[in-house]
């Protein structure tokens, strides 16, 4: 039996709006929720003293980091060096520079070529030697087109067409690599892209037109034992709940909650114990991250009639110590001052962080004047006029005269 960690999308540098500066360390404070979030990753691994941790990319916000980030996870992966832990990085779409030469953020660690670390940037077969005896891994890192459109017979394909074709060389590359395994050691794909069977959540927007999507028929083998996915945020298995279905095909999701789209989310990482031929969803086991809480408030004020104390006794419900809270009131326009949100942001100050919303009622206009018929059509300024019936006479006076100048200016 291999005891396997699995973590995703770490996203270092997302989501420090929501933080301050901790004057202590000089470090924005939602940042070192994200650290803590892979410290729990790393610390359990030890301690567990699992055979292998995998890392299914993602790892900072883009891929031209800032050096504090680069520091904070180098630290990290150097611990799990240190303590000879074999440790696999996965490229993921935020890891990668769209350019020809095919460049990452985690070249730096192939370049070092740092004891037990290996990194994946190609659809390839590995053994991995660990101290519980060997594994198999198929990597499926995200894949971009960069290299196809270097061939001039595939620059003019439609996007469709180029996609297809992507899916198609992706697929015949892992069939040739299962058909390489050995059946007598475990074996588990890696990968970060898009099943199409896949929920995603708010990094949705953020990957479309740029990262493949797969049909979940291309990893249902029998020759694999673990199918272990990076990219969408929400920890989801889509393949291996029942125990006829193999191999399990999952998502480990995100360490961190990133923003509001993530606040129902739980957020942490996946600990797998790996048998050949006897892995299923028992042997996998979700650990939370304890992420930080995100909550929106949300209060309808259109009706009331003590708008400041409606929201007030709303936001007193909940419990808001530590947590990163959006405060989000809709009211009327004529009402709109009747919130003192000064009042409001000392009853957040237990909060970690807040964000304050207000959304505007507008009153519905109707346009449609009796007057305003067929006759007035050769004479717009008298029509015009008639139109601005609710705005200031001195607005209405300056909007007539520009009127007059566009008329002029056409004759």
């Amino acid at each position: 039996m291999i005891k396997v960690v699995h973590f995703s999308d770490l996203h270092f540098g997302s989501g420090e709006r929501y933080g301050s500066i901790n004057p202590e360390t000089g470090l924005n404070k939602r940042f070192e929720d994200f650290a803590k979030a892979l410290d729990k990753a790393i610390d359990f691994s030890i301690e567990s003293d699992v055979d292998i941790v995998i890392f299914t990319g993602d790892t900072y916000k883009h891929a031209t980091p800032e050096p504090i980030y680069q520091r904070e996870f180098a630290r990290r992966i150097k611990r799990l060096s240190n303590h000879k832990i074999p440790t696999i990085l996965l490229i993921g779409n935020h890891d990668i520079l769209y350019r020809i030469d095919g460049s990452d953020a985690l070249d730096i660690y192939s370049t070092l070529a740092i004891d037990h670390i290996t990194v994946f940037n190609k659809i390839e077969l590995k053994e991995i030697s660990t101290k519980s005896g060997s594994l198999q891994i198929i990597a499926l890192p995200h894949i971009t087109k960069s290299r196809l459109l270097t061939k001039e017979e595939y620059r003019n394909f439609s996007t469709k067409e180029q996609d297809d074709l992507m899916i198609k060389k992706v697929k015949e590359a892992i069939e040739s690599n299962i058909q390489k395994l050995n059946p007598k050691l475990p074996s588990i794909l890696i990968g970060h892209g898009t099943l199409e069977t896949a929920q995603f959540g708010s990094e949705q927007d953020l990957s479309i037109g740029k990262v493949l999507s797969y049909p979940l028929g291309y990893f249902k083998h029998n020759e694999l034992d673990y199918v272990g996915f990076g990219h969408i945020h929400k920890h989801q298995v889509l393949w291996g709940k029942n125990k006829d279905e193999k191999p399990v095909i999952l998502y480990a999701g995100s360490l961190e909650r990133v923003d509001f789209g993530e606040e129902d989310e739980e957020k942490g990482f996946i600990y797998l114990e790996l048998e050949k031929g006897k892995t299923s969803i028992e042997n996998i086991n979700f650990k939370s991250s304890n992420p930080r809480k995100l909550q929106t408030i949300s209060c309808d004020l259109t009706e009331s009639t003590n708008h400041q104390l409606d929201l007030e006794t709303e936001i007193k419900k909940h419990d808001l110590a530590g947590a990163i809270i959006r405060v989000r009131y809709k009211i009327k326009e004529e009402d709109s001052q009747r919130v003192e949100e000064v009042k409001i942001k000392e009853l957040l100050k237990d909060c970690f962080s807040y964000v304050i919303q207000k959304e505007i009622a507008h009153k519905e206009r109707n346009y449609r004047i009796a007057e305003l018929d067929s006759n007035l059509a050769t004479n717009p300024i008298t029509a015009l006029d008639k139109y601005l019936f609710d705005q200031s006479e001195e607005d209405k006076k300056v909007l007539i005269q520009k009127a007059k100048e566009l008329l002029n200016g056409s004759q």
